[in-house]
């Protein structure tokens, strides 16, 4: 209450504090809203006594920084395991850089905003119902991933690889338009696209973690309860969901490369065929191309199909079937190890979604250079 008080009436502060990441804040630049209360009970007693002797009380950088790096790395960045520190320093150097959206169109605009809105529902829902189990920890599962994140800063920066891979999405869209690169609006939607099914593949996890937890403590002798076929439910659209992911990574690598209608191909063999004819051999060298390679071949989409019908085991046991399910205790039914395989599955699309990007990085910096010299780029330490 004095803390309050204080606050309030002697040194005329509002209830929270908006600190923005970076040194300028712009629309759509990430901010933190901090207690006010907290930054003042964190300071040091002779600054709190200072402050009291002079009617005058500013938070001082080093607790600011601290406590909005908290709040960022909670809401955003996430654990040293999601490449929280790097991608801090990636995101700070390119929020305080002045940006040049002029070239976006209303269109754009409309579909950069809806993205960055999904989100924020995505925050939100993990702020209530969450677990690590459910981070991608793509640093530590797959850390050469994260090197390309750097050098992406100029052309498609990546926010955060915490649950999904979250993009600047307006910045990546305006570099696509200023390039003038071939497929720009197909380019775009593509981009728009896997963005929002990686938002919807996050929150479909999350919402089936939260069915698990509830089967297990409510599911008792009963044969079938609501929650696991909603589960059943909630897997399948994100069985749908990572299908359409590597499907559509597909077409946009073939976009990246002037090779159109690659979605009218009858086949995944067939696209895939088409696609590596147009892929330069040099890029085909690089590490990133490899793993693109290796992730999104016809046998991927067929453990995908096989989990869903029953053919991934030689007896044709399905995981997502009724029989999995009616008549066994909530400990026995195989809803873990589908996670598990979902967010495998996830993990993996969303490394060879940044590949992608990085390949479109390439080409965009190729057609036209950035305004930044290359020592000047936050790379790792």
């Amino acid at each position: 209450m004095i803390s309050k008080f204080l606050i309030k009436y002697l040194f005329k502060k509002d209830d929270e504090l908006v600190i923005p990441l970076g040194r300028l804040l712009q629309k759509g630049s990430p901010f933190a809203v901090v207690k006010t209360e907290k930054l003042w009970e964190l300071e040091t007693f002779d600054r709190k006594v200072k402050s009291l002797f002079s009617l005058n009380w500013q938070p001082s950088e080093h607790l600011l920084d601290k406590i909005s790096r908290e709040v960022f790395y909670e809401e955003i960045f996430g654990l040293p395991s999601d490449y929280n520190s790097e991608l801090f320093k990636i995101n700070y150097w390119h929020n305080s850089r002045e940006w040049n959206l002029s070239c976006l169109t209303d269109d754009d605009i409309k579909k950069a905003d809806s993205l960055d809105v999904l989100a924020v529902a995505l925050r939100n829902k993990h702020r209530n119902i969450t677990s690590s189990y459910l981070h991608l920890h793509l640093f530590d599962k797959i850390p050469s991933i994260c090197i390309l994140l750097h050098p992406m800063v100029v052309k498609i920066p990546v926010t955060s690889i915490q649950y999904c891979v979250d993009i600047h999405n307006a910045f990546a869209y305006n570099e696509i338009r200023v390039s003038e690169i071939a497929n720009t609006d197909d380019l775009i939607s593509y981009i728009y696209e896997l963005q929002n099914l990686q938002i919807k593949t996050a929150l479909s996890l999350n919402e089936l973690i939260y069915l698990i937890d509830y089967n297990e403590k409510n599911k008792g002798n009963a044969l079938l309860i609501q929650a696991e076929l909603s589960a059943i439910s909630e897997a399948e659209n994100i069985v749908n969901y990572l299908k359409a992911t590597i499907e559509k990574i597909i077409v946009t690598l073939g976009l990246i490369y002037n090779l159109k209608n690659l979605e009218t191909k009858k086949t995944h063999k067939s696209k895939l065929d088409a696609l590596y004819k147009v892929i330069p051999e040099k890029v085909k060298q690089l590490f990133y191309f490899e793993l693109i390679e290796e992730l999104i071949k016809s046998e991927s989409i067929e453990e995908l199909n096989n989990f869903r019908t029953g053919l991934l085991h030689k007896k044709g046991i399905s995981n997502l079937q009724p029989h999995s399910f009616v008549g066994q205790e909530a400990k026995d039914v195989p809803l873990k190890q589908t996670l598990s395989f979902l967010l495998e599955q996830h993990r993996r699309n969303s490394s060879v979604l940044i590949s992608t990007y990085a390949l479109l990085t390439d080409k965009l910096v190729e057609v036209k250079r950035p305004n930044v010299k290359f020592e000047e780029l936050p790379f790792l330490e």
